[in-house]
């Protein structure tokens, strides 16, 4: 059984947080889940650019998607290499390369710049956000930047929109955020050997996560599409991990839509990726 495709996959994505890739007869190599953007509670779409951290540590991130997300106007002079970035009353201007920036009308100075990037424009999410008035916060565990119109509670846990639940389609699996169990979720992209779906399943030594609760997250999201018995073994196999230290076998089940992998290194989460069989190539 191989398990290469799948370090390939993840190699499309950009930027991850530490998840597993395996190759057959060898031990298993540390990659990484995408990293990832959330406005009030609800991931961020990236299409066609995906967010980085740059030599700064620094989240460079497509100015237009987040700033359609937030509801902002944005424009680009090519002439000058001038991105301006209007919200309500709040104006932020960026210059391409250059570390001086203007928020109504005041100059300030970052550590970093903006990008320009085949053809798109990258900007730190931190000074931008905050620019327009919006708020920030990262979790380095799960790589993940998140926006808030309100200021975040430094006793609160969990992630912005408080203890509202926020349902998401992702290629046809209707998923939950801010449940509070800590269970990863990635929307794929859907393309040729990348999985419609991540799910990173971690323990309590890892970030406090309640993993009986990730483990019932995570079957009742494949319940929704997958067949019941291949659902079945998909568990029986994941909860022969109950602790962050022991290993799990990577292994590939099979229904007659979808591929799900799953496995974990020791001192690792349990990652489960759900493929459509069509995308899904073995080499």
């Amino acid at each position: 059984m191989k398990f290469s495709n799948m370090k390939k996959t993840i190699g499309v994505l950009a930027c991850f947080i530490s998840a597993l890739a395996w190759v057959p007869g060898a031990a298993s190599a540390a990659v990484e889940l995408p990293l990832r953007v959330e406005y009030q509670g609800k991931p961020l779409d990236f299409p066609d650019a995906k967010p980085f951290m740059d030599k700064a540590q620094r989240v460079q991130v497509p100015v237009r998607f987040v700033s359609e997300a937030l509801g902002a106007d944005v424009k680009w002079a090519p002439e000058s290499k001038t991105v301006t970035i209007r919200l309500k009353n709040n104006e932020i201007t960026l210059v391409i390369g250059q570390t001086l920036y203007n928020v109504n009308g005041e100059a300030k100075q970052m550590d970093t710049s903006a990008r320009r990037i085949n053809g798109r424009t990258f900007v730190p999410i931190r000074f931008v956000s905050e620019g327009l008035g919006a708020y920030t916060k990262w979790d380095g565990a799960v790589r993940t930047a998140y926006i808030s119109d309100t200021a975040f509670d430094p006793k609160q846990e969990k992630e912005p929109g408080g203890n509202k639940v926020v349902e998401e389609n992702m290629h046809g699996f209707i998923v939950k955020h801010n449940t509070g169990s800590q269970l990863f979720i990635d929307k794929g992209t859907n393309e040729p050997e990348t999985p419609v779906l991540s799910l990173l399943i971690s323990f309590p030594e890892m970030r406090g996560a309640d993993y009986k609760m990730q483990v019932k997250e995570v079957e009742e999201i494949l319940q929704q599409k997958v067949d019941k018995k291949t659902v079945e073994a998909i568990m029986q196999h994941i909860q022969k991990k109950t602790n962050w230290r022991e290993e799990l076998e990577g292994k590939v089940f099979k229904d007659s839509n979808y591929v799900i992998s799953v496995g974990s290194n020791t001192s690792d989460p349990i990652a489960v990726q759900v493929y459509e069989t069509k995308n899904y190539i073995v080499e």
